[in-house]
């Protein structure tokens, strides 16, 4: 005990628990995250095919992925003026959001040498159950406008999940795509995944063969009238904020245009 009350001739003094919790805390926030253990995977946003690995392996069409919630990770990413990742900011949404204003990047200064300074990200981990590419683990990590939005859509399903109280919180889903004509951009491709039905934690019962869902609502004798016929909406200033980001990619991989087309590695 004698030797550890030395320490308190530095002039720090000697932290409580609580006060050394919140400053690990701290640090493990302000820390980069360095390297992976996932295989990362995208969507190509000139055709829509969804690939993973440094082989850039087409996914098999139909396959199914189990989306596991509490890999939800959320943060800030900045790129240098060379399209290179100069600073990444990844915690647990168990954890606050690091504040953007106490973090720094790999540049000289610290500060974010990109247009875009710090833009926010979200990633989650998620493994194939079926086909050709079951057991894969990959991990999708992206700050695109269009990836947030179905991250948001994803988040809210998980969430009504479990306010109703449901212990089949796991999503399985379908990865797809949604496209649409830009006036100025071209063809913009949006990420999609079609939820095709929910798992428990520890449900590990084949394809097809899940729990039976729970009964639906009774259907309500006073129908209501069907909804008018929608119209196309405006296009926003996220749209336009969409729209740009796709269009400085495709520029950004010009040069690989000509690279013959991707073939399925068999595993």
């Amino acid at each position: 005990m004698n030797e550890v009350m030395k320490f308190g001739s530095t002039g720090t003094g000697l932290m409580n628990r609580d006060d050394l919790t919140k400053s690990l805390n701290n640090m493990a926030t302000a820390a980069p995250r360095v390297g992976g253990e996932y295989q990362f995977l995208k969507l190509d946003k000139g055709n829509g095919d969804w690939i993973y690995g440094q082989e850039e392996t087409l996914v098999e069409k139909d396959a199914l992925w189990a989306v596991n919630p509490g890999s939800l990770e959320y943060g800030f990413i900045s790129w240098d003026q060379n399209q290179k990742v100069e600073g990444e900011v990844m915690v647990s949404i168990q954890r606050p959001l690091p504040d953007k204003g106490s973090i720094r990047t790999n540049s000289a200064d610290g500060l974010p040498t990109g247009q875009n300074g710090w833009q926010y990200q979200q990633s989650v981990v998620l493994v194939c159950i079926n086909g050709e590419d079951e057991g894969t683990v990959c991990q999708y990590k992206q700050s695109s406008v269009g990836s947030q939005k179905m991250f948001k859509t994803l988040i809210d399903a998980i969430g009504a999940q479990i306010g109703k109280g449901s212990d089949a919180i796991v999503p399985i889903v379908k990865l797809s795509s949604t496209s649409y004509k830009h006036d100025k951009y071209g063809k913009i491709i949006n990420p999609v995944w079609d939820i095709a039905e929910w798992r428990t934690m520890d449900d590990t019962s084949p394809v097809g063969e899940a729990a039976a869902p729970e009964p639906e609502a009774k259907e309500p004798t006073r129908r209501r009238a069907a909804p008018a016929a929608a119209t196309a909406p405006e296009p926003t200033d996220e749209d336009e904020a969409l729209a740009a980001e796709y269009a400085a990619e495709k520029e950004a991989q010009a040069p690989s245009a000509e690279a013959s087309p991707r073939r399925r590695v068999r595993r």
